[in-house]
Parts: C-alpha cells; sequence; structure tokens
C-alpha cells in the first residue's frame, strides 16, 4: 500500500484506462489490439530487472497501453455501444477517486529535486535534495549507469552528503567508485 502512496502522481494517469479502452474497441481491430498489448508489455520488461527509462512518464504511457488493451478487450465482450460508454465513465469515475486519492497522499509526503548533475562516460551523477514533509531536506548523491540501449538506465549506488569541509571527493561503496565534483570524474578504487 505505501508504494501507492509513495507513486501516486505517477499513477493518476490510469483514471484514463475506460476512456482509452473504448477506443481499442470502437477504433481499432482485435488483432491490432493484441499487437499494441504485445509491445507495450514487452518495452515494460526491462522494469523488472530494475531499469527505468530516460524519457519521462515512458513507464505510465505503456502501462496505460496496456491496461487499455485489456479494457479493450473486456468492452468488445459487451453487446451495447451505451452500456459500454456507461461501464466506462463509471469506472473512470471510480479510479478517478481511488489514484486521486493516492495522488492527494503523495503530495503530502515530500518531493525529490535534481540541484546538479552530470554525465561521465556511461554514468550519470545527481545531486539531488530529497525534501521530506517535515524538517531539511537529505542531500546527497545518486549514480545512475545507462543500459546497452541509452534509453534505459538504472540507478547503482547513492552517498548521502554529509561534507562539512567541502571537500570534492564523493565515495561510492557498493560500487567502490568515487567522484571527483571539482574535477567532474570519476575513478574506481582498487
Amino acid at each position: 500500500m505505501t508504494w501507492f502512496f509513495l507513486h501516486g502522481n505517477e499513477l493518476f494517469i490510469l483514471f484514463l484506462t475506460p476512456i482509452a479502452g473504448l477506443i481499442f474497441d470502437f477504433f481499432i481491430n482485435k488483432k491490432a489490439t493484441f499487437y499494441i498489448l504485445g509491445i507495450s508489455l514487452f518495452l515494460l520488461l526491462p522494469l523488472l530487472t530494475g531499469y527505468g527509462y530516460t524519457i519521462p512518464y515512458t513507464p505510465q504511457i505503456l502501462g496505460l497501453t496496456a491496461l487499455s488493451c485489456l479494457y479493450g478487450f473486456y468492452s468488445k465482450q459487451i453487446g451495447k455501444k451505451s452500456i459500454k460508454i456507461i461501464s466506462a465513465i463509471l469506472f473512470s469515475g471510480l479510479l478517478f477517486i481511488i489514484f486521486g486519492y493516492f495522488a492527494f497522499m503523495n503530495s503530502m509526503s515530500g518531493y525529490q529535486r535534481v540541484e546538479n548533475s552530470w554525465t561521465i562516460k556511461n554514468y550519470k551523477i545527481e545531486y539531488i535534495a530529497d525534501q521530506g514533509f517535515a524538517g531539511g531536506p537529505l542531500m546527497k548523491y545518486e549514480i545512475s549507469k545507462y543500459g546497452l540501449i541509452p534509453i534505459f538506465i538504472k540507478k547503482i549506488d547513492y552517498s548521502v552528503d554529509n561534507d562539512t569541509t567541502n571537500n570534492c571527493l564523493i565515495h561510492f561503496t557498493d560500487i567502490k567508485m568515487d567522484f571527483d565534483k571539482c574535477k567532474i570524474t570519476l575513478t574506481e578504487r582498487q
């Protein structure tokens, strides 16, 4: 349940699933809908391995497309057009209330803001302010590695910024790498 609260804003768009499913039902044949569903699910597979997309909102759009295809298959089973439309509106309204609640709870939980970002070789390093609902932000460095295809990216380590002496070196302990924020270099530790 906590996952829904943390991702409420990203999930909110899914309330459009029944409306988009009607579009698949009315305007796209069953075979094309099946192909679109397969492509969407295939493109969502990297999420299971921990990779994300560099293109914003890609998982949400692919998820909306896949769920809309499934709703389109369900809608094709209903006989009358008026019942299809009423069913989609009611279901969409119910999803609006449910996902609206999660989006509201997410807005109360805080936010993350990227203060600075560097790209070195096949890595991306971000300096992030993680602000909770109260108190000061947690400042941290996150390092991510691009996949074989550069639209995929995976967070591999982070380091909390507890530097009070303006040291240039940031240590990433899990991957045994150091980032020099003054020289903008990334080196492996022995």
